[in-house]
């Protein structure tokens, strides 16, 4: 691409990764609870069978899932993302004909998949390619579309069945899907700054051919600057020391403490949360609480997980990021105490609030400290096998809820044994500091 540009287009490419992220809703667990009443009256299913569909949909998606990361190291992340969302749109669509428990499994595995999965790795990893320095500043303004999706698009979506039918409603977001993004993504999209002669964080060249230099270990686009005095007796020279960044590979990143822990909290974040979600609406019904409860506490949980994105991602550029993450975990953690000891209207909305400054600081950190702790050469590979055991972690939560629900005749049991999971990723998050690459070649 030959384009060039007078200004940083990293600031261009933040609004479309917003958009990128608004576009997963479809197989985000906040969107696919609001059809839930309505799938189980017009198919027939109970809760259990309708939550062994999403866990298995979950689970299979988490296979083909790893497979992302790498195609798009490979083919660019603009090729990729068009075409996950085409595909998107065209689920949604294949979603308005489901008609028994089979259709219904294929639906969720392709919703989770491209949507929860796909698009939301996608996304991440395309502000990725563009800044460092400022990527936690960058990554909070960018959490505000998500939040503003997780905290209204369930009530855009109950209406619209109200309106239109649950079928129909599944149309719409194919059409909106497809409109919106195609063309953002074929006119506006750019893979890496590199592609138009820029760098990273909008940095100047510091020699005629940095620009076309391939991405590696050594290349400018990624070195870090140091001054140093000369000690000459007349003002102090500068001159530059360069320190290449580092570019682990998924076995490397693997044998490190923080990555096990990091992937722990990303797939029990998630296994809990969509636990919870997926049945809010009947957990409060059986605890006898009113019916609008669960619309309140999802505008709640979104806008307490604005906030504490917005927060984490100006922090996770001056504060290290496993003190961020142990907060968010100790977040969690009271969350889910707070659904075992506090059934009080005031205990889910104490739920609400600290589920979502939880998440909202987990998301934080997690679109800032891969690319920080392992580089940017291999960030596909080593983010999709993460979001692949955080969407098989996803798929088990709801179906563990169920479980429960049916073998004790409440969902008690589920969330004790998710505290109990939880509690020792509290105290692990502290240890997850960044990594020392020691690169042989040097």
């Amino acid at each position: 691409m030959a384009w060039r540009f007078p200004f940083f287009y990293g600031y261009v490419m933040l609004p479309v990764a917003m958009l990128v992220q608004i576009c997963t809703s479809p197989g985000q667990t906040f969107a696919v609870s609001a059809f839930m009443p309505v799938l189980r009256d017009d198919l027939g299913m109970s809760d259990s069978r309708l939550s062994l569909a999403y866990m298995l949909g979950t689970f299979f998606a988490a296979f083909p899932l790893s497979g992302v990361g790498p195609l798009a190291d490979r083919f660019g992340l603009r090729g990729v993302t068009l075409l996950a969302v085409v595909a998107l749109a065209g689920t949604c669509l294949a979603a308005s004909t489901v008609s028994g428990f089979w259709s219904l499994l294929a639906v969720f595995l392709m919703l989770r998949f491209l949507g929860q999965g796909s698009l939301t790795l996608l996304g991440s990893n395309s502000i990725a390619m563009w800044f460092r320095s400022r990527l936690g500043r960058v990554s909070a303004v960018m959490s505000i579309g998500t939040a503003l999706a997780f905290a209204w698009v369930p009530s855009w979506i109950s209406q619209s069945i109200d309106a239109y039918g649950w079928r129909q409603t599944y149309v719409r977001m194919a059409a909106l899907i497809a409109m919106v993004m195609v063309p953002v993504l074929l006119l506006v999209f750019v893979n890496r700054p590199e592609d138009i002669g820029q760098n990273v964080d909008g940095r100047m060249d510091r020699g005629p051919d940095t620009a076309d230099r391939p991405l590696g270990r050594g290349t400018a686009d990624d070195r870090r600057e140091v001054n140093v005095d000369a000690n000459r007796g007349d003002a102090p020279e500068q001159s530059t020391v360069t320190t290449p960044e580092d570019a682990w590979t998924l076995s490397e990143a693997s044998r490190t403490t923080a990555f096990p822990i990091l992937a722990a909290c990303n797939a029990l974040w998630a296994l809990v949360g969509t636990g919870v979600l997926f049945h809010l609406y009947t957990l409060c019904a059986d605890r006898g609480m009113p019916d609008a409860l669960p619309s309140d506490l999802f505008k709640a949980l979104g806008l307490s997980m604005l906030a504490m994105q917005l927060v984490g991602g100006v922090l996770a550029d001056f504060v290290p990021l496993h003190r961020l993450l142990g907060i968010g975990m100790v977040a969690l953690n009271l969350s889910v105490g707070c659904l075992i000891g506090w059934n009080s209207a005031p205990g889910y909305y104490a739920f609400a609030v600290f589920f979502g400054g939880g998440q909202g600081l987990l998301i934080a950190v997690g679109v800032v400290v891969w690319v920080r702790y392992f580089g940017r050469r291999h960030l596909g590979k080593i983010r999709g096998t993460v979001w692949c055991l955080t969407v098989a972690g996803s798929g088990c939560g709801p179906f563990l809820m169920g479980i429960s629900r049916d073998q004790t005749g409440s969902f008690q049991a589920a969330i004790w044994g998710f505290l109990a999971l939880l509690s020792p990723l509290m105290v692990a998050a502290w240890f997850a500091t960044r990594p020392r690459h020691i690169d042989p070649a040097v």
